[in-house]
């Protein structure tokens, strides 16, 4: 059997099979990412509380896939449902408060089929990084979660980190973000991709931003995902709402995946406000990039 052109059919059908493995082949070099403040479980929030919006949470992060979940404001109970309902993950991170389950983790969610984690850590954002404590003006305990994985299939090693900056202390965000670059210039090298999620707590128009993507003395800055992705999917430009308080044109975004030079980013996300299911998922919306390495 012939078709037009005179190519016989089971050769086109071989070739096209042979265009859809490439495809299939670069697909599978990608990696999505995600950071979610999934809000502290404080039984404060009313029909928010953590106890009715667990399940759409879930579904948000089952829905998306990320490869890598960066997760802020975690307590111990919301890290166990964490880590008890997404099959196929492991994670780490500790409580910031002292420095094994007591208050928030900045805990990263990896999936164990894809990864192996060669190494991890936590330092704190204070002056005094390697023990919990506040740092400057803070109000709270604030850290950073990093981890070092290499890829199974490919064999490639890249750095992860994960993080939340004070929502009142404006020197503690400006020295925080200095000391981040810093550290994880150390930890990361300047060889190997590295990317950190977290919450930030400031716009793109802040110095805190600038530092982050400017840089300080010999440490680069870094990309922000949301800026340099190829295509982008955006529900709204802010990611904060406050369960749904904050008016659109007032919101920004705050939370951010930031990249160095050996990431590409070939989408960016945020989530709607609500989810399909009309419910809240967060005072956040999760972002996720889609990233692959150079």
């Amino acid at each position: 059997m012939r078709i037009t052109g005179g190519l016989p059919l089971r050769f086109v059908f071989v070739a096209l099979v042979g265009v859809f493995s490439i495809f299939d082949l670069r697909a599978a070099d990608d990696m999505r990412v995600m950071s979610f403040n999934i809000s502290c479980d404080y039984g404060a929030d009313g029909e928010n509380n953590w106890e009715f919006r667990r399940e759409t949470l879930l579904d948000v992060i089952r829905e998306d896939d990320p490869d890598l979940l960066g997760v802020q404001e975690a307590v111990p109970g919301q890290m166990d449902d964490l880590n008890a309902s997404l099959s196929g993950y492991r994670s780490f991170g500790v409580g910031r408060d002292d420095g094994v389950r007591a208050g928030e983790h900045m805990a990263i969610f990896y999936k164990k089929d894809a990864f192996d984690l060669l190494d991890w850590g936590t330092f704190w954002l204070s002056e005094t990084p390697d023990k919990p404590g506040k740092g400057w003006d803070a109000m709270c305990c604030r850290s950073v979660t990093w981890g070092k994985f290499r890829r199974k299939e490919s064999g490639e090693t890249f750095c992860f980190a994960n993080t939340h900056l004070d929502h009142v202390g404006t020197t503690a965000r400006a020295e925080s973000a200095k000391l981040i670059l810093r550290r994880l210039s150390r930890i990361a090298g300047k060889d190997e991709p590295f990317f950190i999620s977290g919450d930030f707590n400031v716009s793109d128009k802040d110095g805190v931003y600038a530092t982050m993507t400017k840089g300080i003395d010999d440490v680069p800055g870094l990309y922000d995902s949301n800026k340099i992705a190829k295509e982008r999917e955006i529900a709204q430009e802010y990611t904060f709402h406050n369960w749904d308080q904050v008016d659109p044109k007032d919101g920004s975004v705050i939370d951010y995946i930031f990249v160095n030079d050996k990431v590409d980013v070939k989408k960016f996300k945020i989530d709607p406000v609500r989810h399909s299911d009309g419910r809240f998922a967060s005072d956040h919306v999760s972002i996720v990039a889609t990233i692959s390495f150079r």
